[in-house]
This record gives structure tokens, sequence and C-alpha cells, in this order.
């Protein structure tokens, strides 16, 4: 998954893929990527572990603001969540159109061709990185196609499901 992250007025894409074993790997920007592995210590603190040693990194988020302590030095920014655009955007309403903006596998469809649904209900879950992922429908309509089957693999971009706007529904 991908994240646009904004520290002091620099903004840096971070790209996160899971890794079979359990490690992610992690790239910022177009840099190096490096392979870490995380365990939870608290309830905002992890240990991470990569070829340069174990570090102790304490994260708090609150909405989209971020702060995290590593090594004793703070740092502070916002996070944009790609997930957003997916089915919030004034694009997406428009089309009616939901994509999954990460890779992953299809946990469940909720909805077929042919149901009305309203702004903000769930249509599709998929499953990136050990996280359920609802998509919600951007708009009040009728489905129009159904993308995607529970158990699928997506890429990121994959249609999974186009809902037809409801209009002059008085």
């Amino acid at each position: 998954m991908k994240y646009q992250i904004d520290i002091h007025g620099r903004s840096a894409v971070v790209d996160v893929q899971p890794l079979s074993d359990g490690r992610v790997r992690v790239t910022v920007d177009d840099g190096p990527a490096r392979v870490v592995s995380a365990d939870q210590i608290g309830a905002a603190e992890w240990l991470l572990r990569d070829d340069g040693g174990t570090r102790k990194v304490a994260v708090h988020v609150t909405g989209e603001r971020v702060a995290a302590q590593v090594g004793g030095c703070g740092v502070f920014g916002t996070v944009v969540d790609p997930r957003s655009s997916a089915h919030h955007g004034e694009a997406a309403a428009a089309a009616g159109s939901v994509r999954s903006p990460m890779p992953g596998a299809v946990g469940r469809v909720l909805v077929k061709v042919g149901d009305a649904v309203v702004k903000g209900q769930v249509l599709v879950v998929v499953e990136a990185m050990k996280m359920e992922n609802e998509f919600r429908s951007p708009c009040d309509g009728v489905v129009a196609e159904v993308g995607v089957q529970t158990g699928n693999t997506v890429e990121s971009g994959a249609l999974l499901v186009t809902v037809t706007p409801q209009v002059g529904v008085a």
C-alpha cells in the first residue's frame, strides 16, 4: 500500500508491501527498499528489526495527523490514505466506480448486480496486510457491475464495483 506523508513541508511516498514470511518491504520515494519485521510491544510502540539492528518506535495517529518518536527524535506529519480517494473522491462519486488502491484478497462481496445501495454502504471488503479494508458506495444508486468475487486476488487499481448514480429522485 502506498501512502503520501507530509513532514515539515516535505512530501514523501512510502510504499509498504507485505512479504510471504510476515516481514514488510518499505520504500520511501524511489530510495532503496528496506525489509523489516515489527513486533508490537505496547498500544502504540513497536520494535522494528532489519539488517541495521533493532529500533524502538512509538507512533500515535489521530485522524490524518501522525506523531512518531524514533531514537529520541520526534517526527510529526500528515498521512494521506490512498483508500480515501477510492471511495470518497469526487471523480469516484461522479463515475460511481469503486477501485482498490492496493493489492489484496477479496474477503467478501456484499452486493450483486441490480441491488439498490445508499451512499456509504459497504460493497466489498478487501484484505491487505492483515487488515480488512471496507469499500463503500460513493453515491445512492443501483449496482451496475461487480468486478470481483470472494476469494479473488486484486491488483492496485482493480475495479471492484460500479454503481449507477440515482438522479432526480425526490
